[in-house]
């Protein structure tokens, strides 16, 4: 017999991008709109701090993913108009230790964070 679980699903709620062509900011609702989403999150994005400084951690062996994710993050940026630099890619050695992950994390991420 399959085993039970209780939950709860939150609903996602509204979205709001960059403003129309009449100024109010582009909002919808995203459980209503799931099917259409990717099109309506083609608007241009409310005015945000540009991403100046950040970097993608992975594994030493997933370094091709990590250039792809890279790429696609960088067309998405693009497309709603989203200021960026290229983040730095950070390769954690051995990448199936967490000792290696955490030491990597230290060496690399500003103090605060």
């Amino acid at each position: 017999m399959p085993a039970q679980l209780e939950g709860y699903k939150y609903d996602a709620g509204n979205l709001v991008m960059g403003p129309t062509s009449s100024g109010a900011p582009f909002k919808f609702d995203v459980e209503k709109c799931a099917r259409e989403i990717d099109r309506k999150i083609q608007a241009k994005m409310h005015t945000q701090p540009a991403l100046e400084t950040w970097g993608i951690f992975h594994g030493d062996r997933d370094g091709q993913a990590a250039n792809s994710f890279k790429s696609t993050m960088k067309q998405c940026l693009d497309q709603v108009g989203y200021k960026s630099c290229d983040p730095e890619l950070h390769s954690v050695r051995p990448g199936m230790r967490a000792d290696a992950w955490i030491r990597e994390l230290r060496n690399k991420l500003n103090d605060g964070i």
